[in-house]
């Protein structure tokens, strides 16, 4: 999985003593667009490199649980947040020009 890849997961997001804040198991996969920093850095940051099939357990400090505590406002600033995700499937690149930016970006900084 890389930066512009569409990536359909499920996710299941839970406080540490185990009380679940939400979960994708019963709505169907979740979609992320990775690299756009529109939806849960948690659930972003813990996709980056995984494989179609993958499982994998995030930890998200309280100083990254901003989008969170929006959307889930009695969600106390010191929360920290345990994503368990599973990665479905990939679909379409979001944003078809991103590999050339980024190649473009190194050459850039490598003058």
């Amino acid at each position: 999985m890389f930066l512009g890849d569409v990536a359909l997961c499920h996710c299941r997001c839970t406080r540490p003593k185990g009380d679940v804040l939400f979960s994708s198991e019963d709505d169907g996969p979740y979609p992320v667009r990775v690299g756009a920093r529109d939806g849960f850095v948690g659930i972003e940051y813990g996709l980056l490199g995984m494989e179609i099939g993958g499982k994998r357990t995030v930890v998200v400090p309280p100083n990254l649980t901003y989008h969170e505590r929006k959307t889930y406002r009695d969600l106390p600033a010191n929360s920290m947040l345990i994503y368990n995700l599973s990665l479905v499937s990939l679909g379409e690149k979001w944003d078809s020009e991103m590999e050339h930016r980024l190649a473009w970006d190194s050459v850039k900084t490598e003058d």
